[in-house]
C-alpha cells in the first residue's frame, strides 16, 4: 500500500513575492522543495518598457544609462542553482550579460540594446 505524499506548505511571509514548500515524496523517499512566483506582472511591464509604452521604457537618464532588465528574484534563485550564477558577484557579470542576450531569457529585457 503506498502512502500518499505528506505536503506541507511553507508560507514565508505573505509579502514575500516567492512562496515555498516542502513535501516528502514516500514512493522516492525523499524531501522536495518549492519555490514558486507570479512573476506575470513584472513580464507585462517589462513587456510595455520594451515597447516604449510605459513612461520609462528605453528612455536613457542624464548619466548615459538606461535600463535594460528587470530579473524576478525566482529566475535569479534559478540561475544561482542551475547555472551557478550569482547576479550580486561582480565576477559573474559577464555571465549575467551573456544570460540576458540569450533568446531564452528575452522576456526580461526592457531595452533591445545588445548588453
Amino acid at each position: 500500500m503506498a502512502l500518499p505524499t505528506l505536503r506541507k506548505e511553507i508560507k514565508m511571509t505573505d509579502s514575500s513575492p516567492i512562496k515555498r514548500g516542502t513535501s516528502y515524496d514516500h514512493s522516492e523517499d525523499k524531501i522536495v522543495q518549492h519555490s514558486v512566483q507570479d512573476i506575470s506582472p513584472l513580464l507585462e511591464l517589462n513587456k510595455k518598457e520594451f515597447n516604449k509604452d510605459y513612461i520609462h521604457g528605453g528612455v536613457e537618464t542624464q548619466g548615459g544609462m538606461r535600463k535594460v532588465a528587470s530579473i524576478p528574484l525566482i529566475i535569479i534563485e534559478k540561475w544561482k542553482a542551475e547555472h551557478g550564477v550569482d547576479i550580486m558577484n561582480k565576477d559573474h557579470w559577464h555571465r549575467v550579460k551573456q544570460l540576458l542576450n540569450d533568446p531564452e531569457y528575452r522576456f526580461l529585457r526592457t531595452h533591445e540594446s545588445n548588453i
